[in-house]
């Protein structure tokens, strides 16, 4: 699931992913169903493609201890890849770090 939303994200296909992986369109299909798995150097590349960790990928959450801080919400937005999501939420935080120190 998490892939799939990642690779649509990221706006591609299957099928480019799959390009990128250098699997096919259909183990993509298998893999976003929970039909099949990637291998750890394909799950490599795709945290590197995704820019997220692998523990993202696998688990659906950071692993590292200070990300484990943060509101779920704020790691999906990370995690999403969405630039103007990753933008707005910067422009929030230096606000409220704004507002915090009055």
């Amino acid at each position: 699931m998490r892939i799939a939303e990642l690779r649509r994200a990221h706006k591609l296909t299957q099928e480019a992913l799959a390009e990128k992986l250098n699997v096919t369109a259909k183990h993509i299909s298998h893999v976003e169903r929970g039909c099949a798995s990637l291998s750890v150097k394909a799950l490599a590349e795709l945290s590197r493609i995704f820019d997220c960790s692998i523990d993202y990928i696998i688990f659906g959450a950071s692993m590292d201890k200070t990300a484990s801080l943060l509101p779920d919400t704020i790691l999906e937005i990370l995690h999403s890849g969405h630039k103007d999501d990753i933008d707005r939420l910067i422009r929030y935080l230096q606000i409220y770090s704004e507002l915090y120190e009055k």
